[in-house]
């Protein structure tokens, strides 16, 4: 299996003529944003603060998913929780300042090495991580179950 050279996305945002915004993502696909009540929104969508470790979380998950086929992994469960923190610093203003990451992997006891490979690889190879890493704090546990 190949792997794609480069990629490129397309985001438009606007805003919902309240406190929040829509995204556009691919034809077809929006997700509608809010800005919290805490920070004078209505608070009725997600915020980008819980978007932006969504995406840690989801974009972990579908690389350990990638890993899981190629290795033939008998997965039975697969969690990944994002604990991240945001923080004022004076006088900069908000800031990301560390991010906890949890990967529960449930298998077969035969497959707990194929489950530490795959769970090893999707650190190594997700984009979002690998260029967070540079610039904020990441601690990541894996937590493999066997029955």
């Amino acid at each position: 299996m190949s792997f794609i050279k480069n990629l490129r996305y397309h985001i438009g945002t606007v805003w919902d003529g309240e406190s929040g915004a829509e995204v556009n993502l691919r034809e077809g696909y929006a997700l509608k944003l809010d800005m919290p009540a805490a920070f004078g929104g209505l608070g009725r969508h997600p915020c980008p603060n819980e978007l932006f470790f969504s995406a840690i979380g989801s974009c972990l998950l579908m690389m350990f998913l990638y890993f899981e086929k190629r290795f033939n992994l008998h997965l039975q469960g697969l969690r990944v929780l994002v604990d991240g923190n945001v923080e004022m610093i004076e006088p900069e203003g908000y800031r990301i300042t560390g991010i906890r990451i949890t990967v529960h992997v449930e298998t077969i006891k035969s497959d707990r090495g194929k489950a530490e490979k795959c769970a090893e690889l999707m650190m190594e190879y997700c984009p979002i991580t690998r260029t967070l890493e540079k610039v904020i704090p990441i601690e990541v546990s894996v937590k493999i179950q066997t029955p």
